[in-house]
Protein backbone atom coordinates (compact mmCIF):
# COMPACT_ATOMS: atom_id res chain seq x y z
CA UNK A 1 0.00 0.00 0.00
CA UNK A 2 2.84 2.31 0.24
CA UNK A 3 3.13 2.75 -3.05
CA UNK A 4 -0.48 3.43 -3.99
CA UNK A 5 0.12 6.06 -1.35
CA UNK A 6 3.30 7.13 -2.71
CA UNK A 7 1.72 7.14 -6.79
CA UNK A 8 -1.08 9.55 -5.22
CA UNK A 9 1.28 11.84 -3.79
CA UNK A 10 3.42 12.34 -6.96
CA UNK A 11 0.81 12.59 -9.06
CA UNK A 12 -0.91 15.38 -6.72
CA UNK A 13 2.50 17.13 -6.29
CA UNK A 14 3.22 16.86 -9.94
CA UNK A 15 -0.39 18.52 -10.80
CA UNK A 16 0.31 21.25 -8.37
CA UNK A 17 3.73 21.66 -9.60
CA UNK A 18 2.51 21.62 -13.15
CA UNK A 19 -0.41 24.55 -11.91
CA UNK A 20 1.66 26.30 -10.17
CA UNK A 21 4.75 26.62 -13.35
CA UNK A 22 1.43 27.56 -15.96
CA UNK A 23 0.29 29.87 -13.65
CA UNK A 24 2.69 31.90 -11.78
CA UNK A 25 5.48 31.30 -14.43
CA UNK A 26 4.29 30.27 -18.14
CA UNK A 27 1.64 32.40 -18.76
CA UNK A 28 2.67 35.71 -17.30
CA UNK A 29 6.12 35.26 -19.24
CA UNK A 30 4.20 34.75 -22.37
CA UNK A 31 1.96 37.61 -21.87
CA UNK A 32 5.07 39.66 -21.28
CA UNK A 33 7.21 38.06 -23.73
CA UNK A 34 4.22 38.13 -27.13
CA UNK A 35 1.67 40.36 -28.26
CA UNK A 36 -1.64 40.00 -27.17
CA UNK A 37 -2.56 37.61 -30.06
CA UNK A 38 0.00 35.47 -30.36
CA UNK A 39 0.19 34.80 -26.24
CA UNK A 40 -3.80 33.99 -26.59
CA UNK A 41 -2.71 31.36 -29.50
CA UNK A 42 -0.23 29.94 -27.28
CA UNK A 43 -2.20 29.71 -24.18
CA UNK A 44 -5.38 28.03 -26.01
CA UNK A 45 -2.92 25.57 -27.37
CA UNK A 46 -1.71 24.51 -24.24
CA UNK A 47 -5.14 24.47 -22.08
CA UNK A 48 -6.28 21.60 -23.88
CA UNK A 49 -3.02 19.32 -22.53
CA UNK A 50 -3.19 21.53 -19.61
CA UNK A 51 -6.31 20.06 -18.56
CA UNK A 52 -5.74 16.11 -19.90
CA UNK A 53 -2.78 16.17 -17.48
CA UNK A 54 -4.76 17.78 -14.47
CA UNK A 55 -7.31 14.75 -14.99
CA UNK A 56 -5.00 11.98 -16.14
CA UNK A 57 -3.08 12.80 -12.74
CA UNK A 58 -6.58 13.40 -10.37
CA UNK A 59 -7.81 10.19 -11.44
CA UNK A 60 -4.47 8.29 -10.58
CA UNK A 61 -4.40 9.77 -7.15
CA UNK A 62 -8.51 9.26 -6.76
CA UNK A 63 -8.06 5.70 -7.76
CA UNK A 64 -4.63 4.77 -5.78
CA UNK A 65 -6.90 6.48 -2.94
CA UNK A 66 -9.90 4.15 -3.37
CA UNK A 67 -7.61 1.33 -3.46
CA UNK A 68 -5.66 2.02 -0.29
CA UNK A 69 -9.45 2.65 1.65
CA UNK A 70 -10.81 -0.41 0.08
CA UNK A 71 -7.82 -2.52 1.10
CA UNK A 72 -8.07 -1.04 5.02
CA UNK A 73 -4.60 -1.76 5.24
CA UNK A 74 -3.54 1.79 6.67
CA UNK A 75 -7.07 2.58 7.95
CA UNK A 76 -9.38 4.03 6.15
CA UNK A 77 -9.64 7.57 6.97
CA UNK A 78 -6.65 9.27 5.73
CA UNK A 79 -7.17 7.63 2.45
CA UNK A 80 -10.74 8.22 2.37
CA UNK A 81 -9.88 12.13 3.44
CA UNK A 82 -7.43 11.95 0.54
CA UNK A 83 -9.90 10.60 -2.08
CA UNK A 84 -12.61 13.56 -1.41
CA UNK A 85 -9.86 15.82 -2.01
CA UNK A 86 -8.94 14.04 -5.28
CA UNK A 87 -12.58 14.18 -6.48
CA UNK A 88 -13.04 17.86 -5.20
CA UNK A 89 -9.93 18.37 -7.40
CA UNK A 90 -11.03 16.72 -10.42
CA UNK A 91 -15.20 17.89 -10.49
CA UNK A 92 -13.20 21.25 -10.17
CA UNK A 93 -10.84 20.01 -13.74
CA UNK A 94 -13.91 18.80 -15.33
CA UNK A 95 -15.98 22.00 -14.59
CA UNK A 96 -13.28 24.24 -15.31
CA UNK A 97 -12.23 22.93 -19.15
CA UNK A 98 -15.73 21.38 -20.02
CA UNK A 99 -18.09 24.96 -18.96
CA UNK A 100 -15.43 27.86 -17.94
CA UNK A 101 -12.78 27.17 -20.73
CA UNK A 102 -15.00 27.47 -23.64
CA UNK A 103 -16.59 30.75 -22.31
CA UNK A 104 -12.93 32.40 -22.17
CA UNK A 105 -12.14 31.16 -25.48
CA UNK A 106 -15.18 32.55 -26.97
CA UNK A 107 -14.82 35.83 -25.29
CA UNK A 108 -11.15 36.09 -25.79
CA UNK A 109 -12.18 35.06 -29.93
CA UNK A 110 -14.85 37.49 -30.05
CA UNK A 111 -12.64 40.35 -28.64
CA UNK A 112 -15.58 41.16 -25.71
CA UNK A 113 -13.10 42.19 -22.83
CA UNK A 114 -15.76 42.38 -19.91
CA UNK A 115 -17.40 38.60 -21.11
CA UNK A 116 -13.55 37.53 -20.80
CA UNK A 117 -12.52 39.37 -17.51
CA UNK A 118 -15.32 38.01 -16.07
CA UNK A 119 -14.96 34.14 -17.39
CA UNK A 120 -11.02 34.22 -16.78
CA UNK A 121 -11.79 35.31 -13.00
CA UNK A 122 -14.05 32.38 -12.92
CA UNK A 123 -11.63 30.10 -14.08
CA UNK A 124 -8.26 31.74 -12.22
CA UNK A 125 -10.71 31.06 -9.27
CA UNK A 126 -11.46 27.23 -9.64
CA UNK A 127 -7.36 26.89 -10.80
CA UNK A 128 -6.63 28.68 -6.97
CA UNK A 129 -9.37 26.43 -5.53
CA UNK A 130 -7.82 22.88 -7.06
CA UNK A 131 -4.29 24.46 -6.13
CA UNK A 132 -5.89 24.51 -2.67
CA UNK A 133 -7.28 21.08 -2.55
CA UNK A 134 -3.76 19.72 -3.81
CA UNK A 135 -2.16 21.55 -1.09
CA UNK A 136 -4.59 20.01 1.45
CA UNK A 137 -3.91 16.87 0.04
CA UNK A 138 -0.14 16.75 0.68
CA UNK A 139 -0.38 18.42 3.98
CA UNK A 140 -2.74 15.29 4.59
CA UNK A 141 -0.31 12.95 3.11
CA UNK A 142 2.73 14.48 4.30
CA UNK A 143 1.72 15.12 8.25
CA UNK A 144 -0.04 11.87 8.49
CA UNK A 145 1.99 9.04 9.50
CA UNK A 146 1.21 5.55 7.69
CA UNK A 147 -0.33 3.02 9.85
CA UNK A 148 1.26 0.03 11.62
CA UNK A 149 -1.42 -2.24 11.18
CA UNK A 150 -0.38 -5.73 9.74
CA UNK A 151 3.34 -5.50 10.88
Amino acid sequence: MRILRALALIAVAGWLGMMAFVALTGVPLMVRAMDRGTAGQVVLAVLPSYYTWGTVLCVAALVACVLQAASGREGRLRPLAGAALCAVMLGLLVWASTFVVPRVVAAWRGHDNTAFALSHRALVRLNVATMAAAAAFLCLEMFTLPSRRGR
